[in-house]
């Protein structure tokens, strides 16, 4: 069988290009698998006598003569007759088993099969819709009678709903991810899967043809069939290289590649292939949730209440009474703004939706030009309520991309940074979505923003920037830049002020320079400050920026955010506002000073104060503006705790997912570079490294936030003493190492990304090198050893994980304490981009 199937899987391959183009092919396919898989289970089943006894049923993928090449054979085995003959049962899975097949299996009476799908809707599920392998009439009727009073509609609907709620939250709720799991992400297959469920139960429609005649979804039925049937299809080819539903960025290329869609990159072709995707992803999500919504309404037989001609509200539902749309266009956008007044009603009526999906074509140039629709769209932003679910459902029903062309062209857009996890307008979604609960909801660790976000004079002007600052992408040039045009442009359409246009236009032109700035510079250093706040130049500016920054980063990907990325943009942020507001700066000597008084203040004993006095006299003044009086005080007591050791090292959590970890230890060429090797070894990251020498340039006190690259939780005290130990005695067990790390990329199917830019502090006279490439195991141990083979010294270091991309910032100095020459710059360089 196996060589059967290795067959069938070169057969698809050769015709991959042909159903690319004409999905439904895929069903042959599919047959065929069945088919074989049929005919030996058939013929076995018979051989063995067992249909005196026993009846058997196909159920899932199987019953639905849809077999993948990774998919389970599930098989349900219904007594027909007490039987004993489970020898020949077993000899019959057995030979299952020994053919290739993964077999899911169960043998059950009748009565089994009730008391199990009184219990499990998944069960029950399977057996209502299990296709007769050998069977008789007699015993379908049974097991239909057996099902038929276990789970009424209602309960088959709410439980099935729940269900579809808690796969979908797997994904983030959204099918829009960079690398969807065809199979269970929202609008994959299983939604569609789903959806015929509910209409087979709740609606006794058991068929598509039933459904096309009943004439409730044929229209949506076609357009979710061919959508179906092209998701199918990836999921066919990605079985087939990758032995996963998951479509990889990997088999995103090969499948791409297959599909010969024309003389394009293989950036292009993916890109051409996944915006496909994406679109039938949105089929299915809309069809089912259509399904779904359809059961659950409940129209009023009279007096619903109507507030405006034309609109009707029943329940948590609102509608477009039977009225020409194409005289009454305002309805369009009037319904969305009655729900964003209401607290009680949440979502559009089926047919209201299919009313708008059918005529969006109503929404053209002129209606663009509209000002009082224009009004209604800014009224839309002003919501009260609902403005999130608002959007997505414009966008769901094709308003979106209608009224803002420059958006319907980012929908399905994928995003090549290898940091983002979702298309661009998904992640614009989440922007807006982050903005709107940072208003609504004080959320732990938010309460500066959610104040700040509450004082704006003018929430849209963030909403629109936030809908736009990356509707520039996929069009050639710098985004921000194209972005920052249109944005001012649609700002003027809506009849925005010149100067709230001008500011919508300044927030996405500048979306990017916060983040940037906090996670590259030190912004200790007064000097950023400066330079940050003479381009902000206003505190209103500052708070739309700062707000724009937060939400935005924390849509790109739910693993990048954590609480060190929060408190340098909030440092950022407040030392920016009071250099703006004029407040008085206090001077980095003031800093100083005070910094080392809270730590004597804290200490018990006249000889601590003597032997610490001692320590910080052998640093300088910024040494104490980067480390708090609380990360001081802590570095103090450890040092005192160990006064005859010459290693000296502390962890603590810091932000929980983080681990702080302080280290004196006797300077040596290479330092940063051997303790990057033993971190890398304890599976820790760095995200940020702070290394001081002291003015004899005896020892180092250096500070690194870090976390493991493999779990997030909260280390108590004994796993941190540990792990500091195991640090210790890793480097008094290691003089130093000189391999070079190999290097594993990701995603390396893709062009391969190495950016190295070299600049000059000239106030700190020391050079930056920031490292721009794919993240991998032995990156950050490799560049390290670039440097140290050189002879340079690192003085900070910024490592900023972006998902599966790095920049990685550095601060050096020659040997001598000088800037690194040009000639050793070129060195360097060149050496670096050989091992990233």
């Amino acid at each position: 069988m196996i060589e059967k199937i290795s067959k069938l899987n070169n057969e698809f391959n050769k015709s991959f290009p042909e159903v690319y183009l004409k999905p439904s092919k895929v069903n042959k396919f599919l047959r065929k698998y069945s088919n074989e898989v049929e005919r030996k289970i058939k013929k076995r089943f018979l051989d063995l006598d067992l249909d005196k006894n026993f009846v058997i049923y196909a159920n899932g993928g199987f019953g639905r003569k849809e077999i993948f090449p990774i998919s389970d054979i599930d098989i349900s085995i219904v007594e027909k007759n007490k039987s004993n003959n489970f020898k020949n049962l077993e000899e019959f899975i057995s030979y299952l088993w020994d053919q290739g097949y993964k077999v899911g299996h169960s043998v059950r009476s009748i009565s089994d099969i009730k008391k199990i799908s009184k219990k499990d809707i998944r069960e029950f599920t399977s057996y209502l819709t299990r296709r007769p392998i050998i069977s008789t009439n007699e015993m379908d009727n049974k097991i239909n009678y057996a099902l038929s009073k276990l789970w009424s509609k209602n309960n088959f609907y709410n439980t099935k709903f729940i269900e579809q709620q808690q796969r979908h939250s797997k994904f983030f709720s959204t099918a829009f991810n960079l690398e969807p799991d065809l199979k269970e992400s929202p609008g994959g297959l299983r939604d569609f899967q789903s959806a015929l469920w509910i209409l087979q139960h709740c609606f006794d429609l058991r068929t598509t043809g039933e459904i096309s005649k009943s004439k409730i979804f044929n229209s949506e039925l076609n357009d979710a069939l061919d959508a179906y049937n092209f998701i199918k299809s990836l999921r066919f080819a990605t079985n087939i290289i990758t032995n996963h539903n998951r479509l990889n960025f990997e088999a995103q290329v090969e499948i791409s590649k297959k599909a010969r869609l024309g003389k394009r990159s293989a950036k292009n072709s993916v890109e051409k292939m996944m915006k496909k995707f994406y679109e039938m992803a949105a089929v299915l999500s809309y069809f089912n949730e259509i399904v779904y919504e359809k059961y659950n309404e409940k129209y009023p037989k009279k007096n619903y209440f109507q507030k405006i001609k034309g609109i009707h509200k029943y329940g948590s539902k609102i509608g477009i009474e039977n009225i020409n749309l194409r005289n009454n266009k305002n309805l369009i956008f009037e319904i969305f703004v009655e729900i964003g007044k209401s607290k009680t009603i949440n979502s559009i009526d089926t047919k209201t939706k299919s009313l708008i999906r059918k005529n969006i074509n109503f929404i053209d140039k002129e209606f663009r030009k509209n000002e009082e629709y224009a009004s209604q769209f800014l009224e839309i932003l002003r919501s009260k309520y609902n403005l999130s679910s608002i959007l997505r459902t414009m966008k769901s029903l094709g308003v979106m991309q209608e009224y803002i062309p420059e958006f319907k062209s980012v929908v399905g857009q994928m995003q090549f940074d290898l940091f983002h996890t979702y298309t661009v307008d998904e992640h614009t979604f989440k922007v807006v979505r982050n903005m709107r609960q940072m208003k609504l909801n004080k959320q732990t660790g938010f309460e500066l923003e959610h104040e700040l976000i509450n004082k704006l004079p003018k929430i849209e002007i963030l909403y629109v920037a936030g809908l736009f600052h990356d509707l520039g992408k996929g069009k050639g040039g710098d985004h921000s830049e194209i972005g920052a045009k249109t944005s001012k442009r649609f700002a003027k359409r809506l009849g925005m002020s010149k100067t709230d246009a001008d500011l919508i236009s300044w927030l996405v032109k500048k979306h990017l320079i916060m983040s940037s700035i906090s996670q590259k510079k030190d912004i200790g250093d007064p000097n950023t400050v400066n330079e940050f706040a003479s381009v902000v130049e206003s505190s209103e500016k500052l708070d739309y920026l700062y707000l724009l920054t937060i939400n935005d980063i924390r849509a790109t990907n739910p693993a990048l955010w954590n609480g060190w990325k929060h408190l340098l943009l909030k440092d950022l942020y407040l030392l920016t506002r009071s250099k703006i507001n004029k407040e008085p700066m206090k001077a980095s000597s003031q800093i100083s000073i005070e910094r080392q008084k809270n730590v004597f203040d804290s200490l018990d004993t006249k000889e601590e104060k003597e032997f610490i006095t001692h320590h910080f006299k052998n640093f300088e003044d910024n040494y104490f503006n980067k480390n708090s009086s609380s990360s001081l005080l802590w570095q103090s007591k450890l040092i005192l705790k160990n006064k005859n050791k010459e290693f000296v090292i502390g962890c603590k959590q810091k932000f929980n997912e983080l681990i702080e970890i302080f280290v004196k230890v006797d300077d040596s060429p290479g330092l940063f570079y051997k303790l990057v090797n033993i971190f890398d070894r304890a599976g820790l990251e760095i995200i940020d490294a702070s290394i001081f020498t002291s003015k004899d340039n005896q020892f180092a006190a250096n500070t690194f936030i870090t976390k493991f690259s493999r779990q997030d939780r909260v280390l108590n005290k004994s796993e941190l003493i540990e792990l500091s130990s195991k640090i210790e005695k890793n480097f008094h067990a290691v003089d130093q190492i000189t391999e070079r790390r190999k290097v594993k990329k990701k995603n390396a199917k893709f062009e391969k990304i190495v950016k190295i830019d070299v600049s000059i502090d000239i106030n700190k006279n020391r050079n930056l090198i920031t490292v721009e490439t794919v993240d991998s195991s032995g990156l950050l141990a490799n560049i390290s050893k670039v440097f140290f083979e050189n002879d340079v010294s690192i003085y900070s270091a910024r490592i900023n994980t972006l998902g599966e991309r790095v920049e990685d910032t550095f601060e050096i100095e020659n040997f001598n304490k000088k800037l690194v020459p040009n000639y050793k710059i070129k060195k360097i360089i060149s050496e670096l981009k050989k091992v990233v």
